[in-house]
């Protein structure tokens, strides 16, 4: 009875293990397609921003990264810091600046990372923009969603672009996507440009098959202690476990111990 009590719990202790490595099969998958996206768009030609997303269209994930172009100006008093944005292991912001378009929609762009300041929490020096008239290319990135932490004034916690808008009138802004500039003619001063995205797949693949083994090492434990269970029972000696790195003299001198 002790024994089938011992092969249910390994029965659903494995099964555990089953669908955990399955749900990181699935995750890694999601990892590679999502990569698939970013290699395929990161370098592709800029498209007129509303030939691939319009205003109040909903935001596709085949568009991450997708180059895009178009004319318009910066609206100056439409800006903020985004707090708690490491770039290689120091912290810093990200400029968020609203743009208007020649066909009067408004996208958030993102002009690059500044670091910390040395005696403040803020940036030692934000470069200014104007409301002159220039064509810049964008990578498109997804909005990201709301958290519950607060920020100073004019900074915001993360890139929540309805937050951002909330005192913006007019109703055509991009609040599903917004851009990450790649270059602005003409130029102004900006911050440092963050790179190309990581595209590594992760622990994924490592933790399913650490999963299945511990299924079956729960299997292994059970029959193991049954097996150790029936000897005794027969007035055996317990086997004992022989790690592969043993010497032969310690071969022996177990063998000894166990006739006496």
């Amino acid at each position: 009875m002790q024994w089938g009590s011992w092969i249910a719990l390994a029965a659903v202790f494995s099964s555990a293990c089953w669908f955990l490595s399955q749900w990181q099969f699935a995750r890694q998958k999601e990892v590679i397609a999502a990569n698939a996206i970013i290699q395929k768009n990161y370098n592709a030609n800029p498209v007129p921003l509303e030939s691939v997303l319009k205003v109040h269209q909903a935001w596709n994930n085949h568009l991450e990264f997708k180059p895009v172009v178009l004319a318009g100006h910066y609206i100056p008093f439409d800006e903020y810091l985004v707090r708690n944005r490491p770039n290689n292991g120091s912290p810093g912001f990200l400029q968020l600046v609203a743009f208007m378009t020649t066909n009067h929609t408004i996208i958030w762009v993102d002009r690059g990372w500044l670091a910390t300041g040395n005696k403040t929490d803020k940036p030692d020096f934000v470069p200014a923009v104007d409301e002159k008239q220039r064509v810049i290319v964008l990578r498109l990135r997804a909005n990201e969603a709301p958290d519950n932490r607060t920020a100073p004034l004019r900074e915001l916690p993360n890139i929540d672009l309805p937050l951002a808008s909330k005192e913006i009138t007019s109703n055509n802004v991009y609040l599903q996507s917004y851009g990450r500039l790649v270059n602005e003619t003409p130029s102004l001063l900006r911050g440092s440009d963050l790179g190309e995205p990581d595209l590594t797949e992760g622990n994924h693949l490592s933790y399913a098959l650490q999963w299945l083994a511990f299924a079956l090492m729960a299997f292994g434990a059970v029959f193991w202690n049954i097996s150790q269970d029936r000897r005794r029972r027969a007035g055996l000696s317990a086997r004992k476990l022989k790690m592969l790195t043993q010497d032969k003299d310690g071969e022996i001198e177990d063998e000894l111990l166990d006739r006496k």
